[in-house]
């Protein structure tokens, strides 16, 4: 072989060699790209799970706050103080008592 064709064999398969290691570095690139992207949406779904379970811890605690009430709405003494109190209810032979504050104008 001749010393030109030797240079040209030579330059060709550094060609080669630095075109691979270009695309073995896009791919890395890009996998690192996919892998942080992947990690990141890990992490927004884990965000969005506590705050879901948070908000279902709070509804089940209002929950059992609602169904403590509806057991009370059977108890007549209940019944009668949420009138009275809520809605300034009075019973048969009562007389309402409203105080006005004069200070307020």
């Amino acid at each position: 072989m001749s010393e030109g064709k030797r240079k040209r064999l030579k330059s060709a398969k550094e060609l080669a060699l630095r075109g691979l290691g270009l695309v073995i570095i896009l791919i890395a690139v890009i996998s690192l790209y996919q892998l942080g992207k992947q990690a990141y949406d890990l992490y927004l779904v884990r965000k969005e799970t506590v705050k879901s379970s948070e908000k279902i811890k709070a509804i089940e605690k209002d929950n059992e706050r609602l169904e403590e009430e509806r057991s009370n709405l059977h108890d007549p003494k209940y019944v009668e103080k949420v009138a009275r109190d809520e809605h300034n209810m009075v019973g048969k032979n009562e007389v309402p008592l409203f105080i006005v504050d004069e200070k307020k104008k």
